[in-house]
């Protein structure tokens, strides 16, 4: 039964092929909905070529093996041409979240009879109840988890995170819900509406219950203080040779825009000052351009990060060398991590000044009593060990460096960076996050005998490189750069 589930489930998103209009199927979505989710599969569909797709295959073996052998022909025309299930092709498919345990999904009615005939055709083969009318509207189960109901403007099938079709009161309320309770008409639904890539997300902060927030308190202390305050929107787009998704803060109070308005003005795009200073084994390199106090300010208030300074503390015044960071900083994360139980990094400040060196005599003389060494190498360069592990940190001119004694040295010997084809994107950027995926051994990861395994390295073997880069603190975008620049990023995945 799960696997007639999950092929059926398929099938559902299949024939939910669609674009983008306002119409009366999208008036069922209420104004408090937590998530709402638009997206546009007949696009989807295309890039990826999914008639012609190794998924199209998988899912017509699957039917055959559970839909009987005179029914299978009308199947496969319900697969070639959805439009033959009465649904329209023309418009986008709506799935949102009523509250944490409702959800459902809309879509475009183009034909009553049409859908009957589809319902009663599951309906032999054990998948769906025969669609009874009620009130105006007809309705129904479907995979025993969901709800249908349907008029001739909107198919709606309704579920719930706890399992079982007990959501058709729900459904009903839906379909009768008054304009004004409505999300269309919302500053929501009109920046989902003018926004045309293939997946748009919004999300209404303010109905997420306080233990849902909890959880990222201590990492974001400020979102999480103000969360009721913020909508936050989410659009993916399939490309050739990459994905891109772009998260995007919206502030509903004047305190919430004035926090954004103080993280930009603290924020420029990156110079590119560090660029070259990459080893040939980087694995993670992080870029920005900052501001040291406000940093410092951010940092104090972020138990998370705070927590990870303070090994640095007993060392080193963190504090007087964040407060001198102005322009571009960097930190890298070399392929030697999955070597040591501990990871290696070396990062990267441009100074406004470097007073805290006058300091550096009393610092190695107060923390001998904590097995703290610190060797003065001449010219503003020391050797630490703290624990046994050791670090190199100095200031050359008004550069500092600080990271561990191996990745240190392998900043400076560095060929050739491999941030340089994405110079130009690091430069619109004032903050930008490169892994570098090529540089994973996956061997060493990944178990190939393992068929689970063996399909999670095939998939991230054909990715070069992940970025997380922002041109203004409330707005993110993500990348999938693939080593296929050629083929759709949705046509190399199925």
């Amino acid at each position: 039964m799960k696997k007639i589930a999950i092929i059926s489930s398929v099938l559902l998103i299949v024939l939910s092929l669609c674009s983008c209009n306002k119409t009366d199927y999208q008036k069922v979505i209420p104004s408090n909905a937590m998530v709402v989710m638009k997206l546009d599969v007949r696009a989807i569909a295309e890039k990826s070529e999914f008639q012609k797709s190794s998924a199209m295959k998988t899912l017509e073996v699957g039917l055959q093996a559970v839909v009987s052998g005179k029914d299978m022909k009308q199947v496969k025309e319900y697969i070639d041409d959805p439009m033959k299930m009465g649904i329209d092709l023309s418009m986008p498919i709506y799935a949102f979240m009523v509250d944490t345990e409702t959800y459902g999904i809309t879509m475009k009615m183009d034909n009553e009879d049409a859908m009957k005939d589809f319902l009663l055709l599951l309906n032999k083969q054990g998948l769906a109840s025969k669609p009874k009318e009620k009130n105006g509207v007809n309705s129904g189960t479907l995979l025993t988890d969901f709800n249908y109901t349907y008029d001739e403007t909107t198919f709606l099938l309704m579920a719930s995170t706890q399992g079982g079709g007990k959501k058709n009161n729900v459904a009903q309320q839906l379909m009768n819900l008054p304009e004004k309770d409505g999300f269309v008409g919302t500053e929501g639904f009109e920046r989902m509406s003018n926004d045309e890539q293939d997946v748009v997300i919004y999300a209404n902060l303010a109905t997420l219950p306080a233990n849902e927030v909890k959880d990222v308190s201590e990492i974001f202390p400020q979102i999480a203080k103000y969360y009721k305050d913020i909508e936050t929107m989410l659009s993916l787009n399939f490309d050739k040779g990459e994905a891109q998704m772009k998260v995007q803060v919206y502030a509903k109070t004047s305190k919430v825009q004035q926090l954004l308005d103080e993280a930009n003005s603290n924020f420029d795009v990156i110079e590119g000052q560090y660029l070259d200073k990459v080893s040939n084994e980087m694995l993670v390199w992080m870029g920005a351009h900052v501001k040291g106090e406000w940093l410092l300010k951010e940092v104090k208030e972020n138990m998370f990060l705070k927590s990870f300074l303070f090994a640095f503390e007993r060392a080193v015044d963190i504090e007087q060398m964040l407060k001198a960071v102005d322009g571009d900083v960097s930190l890298e994360v070399p392929m030697s991590r999955f070597d040591k139980a501990e990871m290696d990094f070396v990062a990267f400040a441009k100074l406004n000044n470097s007073k805290f060196l006058s300091d550096v005599a009393d610092w190695k003389m107060s923390h001998k009593d904590y097995g703290i060494e610190m060797t003065d190498k001449g010219n503003n360069q020391y050797v630490m060990n703290i624990d046994g592990k050791v670090f190199n940190w100095g200031v050359n001119g008004d550069d500092l460096c600080l990271g561990t004694a191996k990745a240190f040295n392998q900043s400076k010997k560095a060929e050739s960076s491999p941030l340089k084809p994405y110079e130009k994107y690091i430069k619109d950027s004032q903050m930008f996050i490169f892994v570098n995926m090529a540089a994973f051994e996956l061997d060493k990861i990944l178990d190939s005998s393992h068929q689970d395994d063996a399909w999670m390295k095939k998939g991230l073997g054909s990715i070069n490189a992940i970025i997380m880069k922002s041109s203004s603190v409330n707005e993110m975008t993500l990348v999938i750069d693939m080593k296929n620049k050629n083929e759709n990023f949705l046509k190399q995945l199925l």
